[in-house]
């Protein structure tokens, strides 16, 4: 009897499992756009376990356009909307991590190069076209630079990273450039000089594939590819290198601006501050259709600012946010729903 009942028993349980309905599975959320956020976003994404979460490294217009689209849950870019951009329904900004962004340079024999924002200028236009050009030389006095063509690097698609690096250079006396996140348009060149790259990790591997190249990426894709990087002339004068602690005291320095955006003034006069320095924000809906996926957003998001960059950022070579922008981003992802 005892054989029978073991059966029934295990047989009641079978169904009723097959009755239950199943554990609910997470939200899968799906986002992109900046590639400045793209090794923060890979870090936080895999040791994130409520949500699936899965970020594309595609630019900061195509971040901006998919989200606007609805293809990303969230998108990821460098700037605003422009003031002529179609803008989505019932959205915010969220700033999620500060960059610096380097000049990386593969010369043979140079390991430690100066410049300031004229002369990387007139490298990035092609007005100075040789690395052994005066401008250059006099900033480097005891350099070996070789009189070998300049290769400017830079990056294809609409680019925040791009946008930040033409604000920096009119900023700071860098003429003919505008501020757009196109590099035809930002260089004032129809046919810009040099080769071009698709995001910061191609920026970084043509450079590294290129002799006597220069470019500009994120310090979090360029650290520990064995590439040198320039130290930059900040408005006191100084020569300063991409840092963590560099950028993050040039950053802390700006005004929050009242939707989140960091209004950064690139002329700022910041002791042992890196100029070249931007901040990347996420954009998210305040009314998503999906009531649980916007919470899904809004729960990510919230660890992203206030758990994982926080513990992660600055071994990856980011600003983690704080102060008051980390306080507005607070306030900003709480209106995610």
């Amino acid at each position: 009897m005892r054989k029978y009942a073991i059966a029934a028993a295990t047989a009641l349980i079978a169904s009723v499992a097959l009755a239950a309905p199943a554990a609910q599975a997470g939200q899968s959320i799906t986002a992109g756009g900046a590639s400045t956020q793209y090794i923060i976003q890979g870090a936080c994404t895999a040791a994130y376990s409520t949500d699936s979460v899965a970020y594309a490294s595609t630019g900061s217009g195509t971040g901006r356009n998919n989200f606007l689209a609805g293809t990303y849950d969230f998108g990821g870019s460098d700037t605003a909307y422009g003031p002529s951009d179609k803008l989505p329904a019932n959205f915010t900004y969220v700033p999620v991590i500060g960059v610096p962004v380097a000049i990386a340079f593969n010369v043979q024999g140079v390991t430690s190069l100066n410049l300031s924002a004229p002369v990387l200028a007139g490298i990035f236009n092609g007005r100075y076209t040789t690395w052994n050009n005066d401008e250059i030389k006099k900033l480097n006095p005891s350099a070996n630079l070789p009189s070998s063509p300049i290769t400017v690097v830079y990056r294809s698609g609409t680019s925040g990273t791009t946008q930040n690096f033409a604000r920096f250079l009119r900023g700071n006396g860098g003429s003919g450039y505008q501020d757009n996140a196109a590099w035809a348009t930002a260089s004032g060149q129809s046919t810009p000089v040099g080769l071009s790259a698709a995001n910061a990790g191609a920026v970084v591997s043509t450079i590294s594939s290129t002799a006597n190249s220069i470019g500009y990426a994120d310090l979090s894709d360029v650290a520990g590819k064995g590439l040198s990087y320039a130290a930059i002339r900040n408005p006191l004068g100084a020569f300063v290198k991409p840092t963590v602690a560099a950028s993050a005291k040039f950053l802390a320095a700006q005004r929050v601006g009242a939707d989140g955006i960091l209004d950064i003034d690139y002329k700022a006069k910041v002791a042992g501050g890196y100029n070249l320095s931007l901040v990347s924000y996420a954009i998210a809906s305040t009314a998503s259709a999906n009531a649980d996926k916007g919470t899904a957003v809004r729960n990510y998001l919230t660890y992203l600012i206030t758990k994982c960059a926080p513990a992660k950022a600055s071994a990856l070579n980011y600003v983690p946010i704080s102060g008051p922008l980390l306080a507005k981003a607070k306030a900003l992802v709480a209106k995610i729903k």
